[in-house]
């Protein structure tokens, strides 16, 4: 590929994009920061442990011993005691949606888990959102999840008779509308499914305003106002706090659609503080022709755009498979293969990269297939065209990605949150073929690892890392054990494999001399503790470009603290997944008889932590995962529940045994 590496104008919409930095050659004076005494991981080809590491002008200088790095410390060299501290390259999360975590914090209605865990609590947030605006105004309700039904516009009507109301599924592959919705939208019964949608209907034919897949739901989100650019440019900002805080250095956006998201993060560059790589996505063949005239492949130090992306399916219940499964429907791509095609070639033979959101086993050989057509009309050795997800493929189809040059961007972490649905969907013996990472890697086709966050509401790389390694659903079921890789491994694709991905393996991904001083720090070393402890592991820092970010509630130096709210709040558990026990922070604003109870996945009480009054303030509980009898309870999910005067907050918690 031709990758444009300066600055430049592009038509209608890219702005600016910065220069990327030239190589650091020859300089020996002083560096601007080191860290010494630590266990560094460097990901090079030997998989390197060094002890330290120089910065200067933003790149790596020297990588080696504290020996060697002690000459390059001048008077005014930033110079940070790792205290044996582990250090890794800068995490690159090659499939998330950064924009989009920070819309629905910001934005719309937030319907994400765990503040929203039933239909009821949908429908009481969207009411307070009426309450609040003017008759006619949208509401945009985002991130309802595993939910014990589907709501329908006959939950949302009453609330909402005099303005059109839209949920996002927390996915955003199907959603509802309320009646007034529809009415503006004017679809009724007799409103035909359009290609790769479906407009849900209960049995007598009536709608109840539930649509599945893209193509469905835009025939309501087209009525939507326009998008606020600045909105959407704070959205990106607000955001990279919460993904610096995880240790995440680099994001991969595989997801962008709309010129106003892609402005969005345009307008943003000047402030972003972590690095991002956007794909724009193409959902009509004149879009094609769109993005092949108007946007180059152009690369930055702080934002690239250089692919495209299509979905070909939506999540497992429209899955596109070869066998009937449970959802809706099985045999509906959301592209004719003969339109694809000829998209994907116009876009292939620009020179841009494709990345393809594939579930289902047809989803992924229809990918193919418009990939090989691609590459038999203009072979390209390089083109790294992505598949995003890779659910299900047969052992034929991963033969065909390493023959075809074939990414594989996997998100593991979807495992552990949503692998007991797709056993409901897929069946047990399909789901055995869920995210073969293993089979990818035999195969010798380059592995990405991301989050899709938040779709995934697993934003830390940890999880993602665990997961890779363990392969276990919230409910303690282990779906295909064998495809579990190394945490060298992991860590190897969730850095340089994400590199790769976007073309930047030369400058990211691993601690080298010359390249960009992007790190991250963690509590412990990710080589040497056992994998069950993986997941309570903290992230202490991160490093971008030689600028250092420590974590606001983590200081290098002391254990993990949480700042003090003045409000009624019920904190993350720490750590979380644990296997011995956690602690369960809480501040109270008011006096009251309070509780904290412990609940399983089923809903049953497990154990009461408090129950009396208390007053105001901050209060740390400690749970060491036994029930009422004193009795350690099995591996899953359980529910921390908060009540003070009839208020109630829920959060969850794993425990790995």
């Amino acid at each position: 590929m031709r990758i444009n590496r300066v600055s430049r104008i592009l038509p209608l919409v890219l702005g600016h994009i910065l220069i990327i930095i030239s190589p650091l050659t020859g300089l020996e004076d002083y560096a601007d920061l080191v860290f010494f005494n630590g266990k560094i991981i460097t990901v090079d080809a030997n998989d390197t442990i060094v002890e330290a590491v120089a910065v200067k002008d933003s790149l790596i200088y020297r990588v080696g011993s504290n020996q060697d790095i002690q000459p390059l410390i001048g008077p005014e060299t930033d110079v940070r005691n790792l205290n044996g501290r582990c250090m890794t390259p800068g995490m690159i999360d090659a499939h998330t949606h950064l924009m989009y975590y920070g819309q629905g914090e910001l934005d719309f209605v937030n319907l994400r888990p765990p503040a929203v865990q039933t239909v009821e609590d949908v429908v009481a947030k969207i009411q307070e959102r009426v309450q609040s605006i003017q008759p006619g105004e949208w509401v945009i309700g985002d991130g309802f999840f595993h939910l014990e039904k589907m709501p329908t516009r006959h939950d949302l009507d009453p609330v909402s008779p005099d303005n059109p109301v839209f949920l996002n599924s927390l996915g955003g592959h199907y959603g509802t509308a309320n009646s007034k919705a529809l009415e503006i939208a004017e679809i009724d019964s007799l409103t035909p499914d359009p290609v790769g949608g479906i407009i849900d209907r209960d049995s007598t034919g009536a709608l109840t305003g539930l649509f599945w897949n893209h193509p469905a739901m835009d025939l309501v989100r087209r009525y939507f106002p326009p998008f606020d650019v600045q909105l959407l440019t704070d959205c990106v900002l607000f955001a990279q706090e919460k993904y610096l805080a995880m240790g995440v250095t680099s994001f991969q956006d595989v997801n962008t659609r709309s010129i106003d998201r892609l402005r969005g993060y345009i307008d943003a560059v000047d402030s972003l503080k972590l690095r991002g790589y956007l794909s724009f996505t193409i959902e009509k063949p004149h879009e094609a022709v769109f993005s092949a005239e108007n946007f180059p492949p152009t690369q930055g130090p702080k934002l690239s755009l250089i692919s495209d992306k299509f979905l070909l399916d939506g999540q497992p219940p429209t899955s596109y498979t070869y066998e009937p499964h449970f959802g809706p429907s099985y045999d509906l791509p959301t592209w004719n293969p003969d339109t694809l095609k000829k998209a994907v070639k116009t876009l292939h033979r620009a020179g841009h990269q494709l990345a393809f959101h594939a579930m289902g086993d047809a989803a992924i050989d229809l990918a193919l297939d418009a990939i090989e057509d691609a590459l038999n009309d203009a072979p390209r050795p390089d083109h790294r065209h992505r598949l995003e997800h890779v659910m299900i493929p047969t052992s034929e189809s991963i033969q065909r990605m390493k023959e075809l040059g074939v990414i594989a961007s996997v998100q593991p972490a979807a495992i552990y949150t949503s692998g007991d649905s797709y056993i409901r969907v897929w069946g047990v013996e399909t789901t055995r073929r869920l995210k073969p990472i293993r089979s990818f890697l035999d195969a010798g086709i380059p592995l990405a690892l991301g989050t899709d966050y938040p779709t995934v509401p697993q934003l830390h790389p940890k999880y993602t890392l665990w997961a890779a390694l363990v392969r276990m659903t919230s409910s303690g079921v282990y779906i295909a054990p064998e495809e579990r890789i190394t945490i060298q491994e992991a860590l190897r694709a969730h850095t340089m494999g994400s590199a790769y991905a976007a073309f930047e393996e030369e400058v990211k991904g691993s601690i080298e001399e010359g390249k960009y001083a992007d790190f991250t720090i963690w509590s412990d070393d990710l080589y040497s503790i056992p994998v069950s402890e993986i997941p309570n592991l903290w992230v202490l820092g991160v490093v971008v470009g030689g600028i250092v970010y420590d974590n606001p509630a983590v200081s290098v130096k002391d254990e993990p603290k949480t700042e003090s709210p003045q409000t009624y709040t019920l904190h993350y558990a720490y750590p979380n997944p644990f296997n011995s026990s956690t602690t369960i922070a809480y501040n109270l604003e008011n006096p009251g008889w309070t509780s904290l109870r412990i609940y399983n996945s089923v809903g049953q009480q497990v154990k009461t932590l408090v129950d009396h009054t208390q007053i105001p303030g901050k209060y740390v509980v400690r749970w060491d995962a036994t029930n009422q009898a004193g009795i350690r309870v099995p591996s899953g999910q359980y529910f921390f529940q908060l009540t003070q005067n009839n208020r109630v907050i829920v959060q969850k918690g794993l425990v790995v045994n």
